[in-house]
């Protein structure tokens, strides 16, 4: 039976505003996304009839509720496919983590099923069919390295920034709840001040070529009101600004963390420098990983 690979890669946020809630309970924002090399593969192969979704990992209890599933669902529905398929999932990206993994399986499902069935969905399509399974699901269609997302982040712009990034990328080893984060922020009643939509977030971004630049424009809104969810995530955030000299910053509503290197040479030093620095029995559940900006065009 005829199949498909792709890889789906992970984003991570090198801004974050969010500019408030709206009356379907999401929030407005306003991000960077950048695409990296972080990335599950997905594997889509058709069957007879049906959707089967199967991973190396534990993803969803009930695989219905999965959102790879609901992207191979909605396909089927909205172009009358008559057979099924099914999804392999091999998972590389941490789960709730604010890396974007769900989210960016659904779109490789698709964009995968869309070659698989020859159904040559365009672009605006696509990204309107993405836009109904979640709000970072556009942006992994969208097919740039780097975009600005306003909306609850599926109103897109991509960006060209002009350069590469590395980052050194630490999992926590605890998931981190969307939702719970975002009621932490309304809660804790966060001024709308400093960084705001009107700003030209995304033009600043990409018309500085200058790394120090773009470092300090790093940014998080959820960042307080992740750590007081998860009172840890601040003493690790403190410990590695501490250890590695750099700004640490929040990806999505987290719990991942990064900072920003020129290289790849120096991101794998400063990873080295973790391990002799920060004890083992602090970073016993941690994921450390070196990645560059994915698919970057130079």
């Amino acid at each position: 039976m005829p199949s498909i690979t792709l890889t789906a890669p992970a984003k991570v946020n090198l801004f974050l505003k969010v500019l408030g809630r709206r009356r379907d309970g999401y929030h407005n924002i306003h991000t960077i996304f950048e695409k990296i090399s972080l990335a599950d593969k997905i594997t889509i192969t058709s069957v007879p009839h049906g959707i089967k979704v199967l991973s190396d990992k534990v993803i969803t209890r009930n695989p219905e509720d999965n959102i790879a599933y609901k992207a191979a669902e909605l396909v089927i529905r909205e172009f009358k496919i008559s057979s099924g398929v099914s999804i392999y999932i091999r998972k590389k990206i941490p789960m709730a983590a604010g890396l974007g993994g769900g989210s960016s399986d659904a779109a490789s499902v698709l964009m995968g099923m869309d070659r698989l069935f020859g159904l040559r969905i365009s672009k605006s399509r696509m990204i309107d069919l993405a836009a109904k399974l979640g709000a970072d699901v556009p942006f992994f269609v969208l097919g740039a390295a780097f975009a600005t997302g306003k909306g609850i982040g599926e109103k897109l712009k991509p960006l060209n920034m002009g350069r590469k990034l590395w980052h050194l990328l630490v999992f926590p080893g605890f998931e981190s709840a969307t939702k719970e984060v975002y009621e932490a922020f309304d809660r804790l009643d966060f001024a709308l001040t400093g960084h705001t939509g009107d700003v030209k977030i995304g033009r600043l971004f990409q018309s500085f070529t200058v790394f120090k630049v773009i470092e300090a424009m790093l940014y998080n809104d959820l960042q307080c009101a992740a750590i007081s969810e998860k009172k840890v995530l601040g003493s690790i955030i403190e410990r590695l600004t501490a250890s590695l000299g750099k700004k640490v910053v929040l990806s999505g509503s987290g719990s991942s963390v990064f900072c920003l290197y020129r290289t790849g040479k120096e991101a794998v030093k400063a990873k080295a420098r973790i391990y002799r620095s920060i004890p083992a029995v602090m970073r016993k559940h941690w994921d450390i990983f070196v990645v560059q900006t994915e698919k970057f065009e130079e």
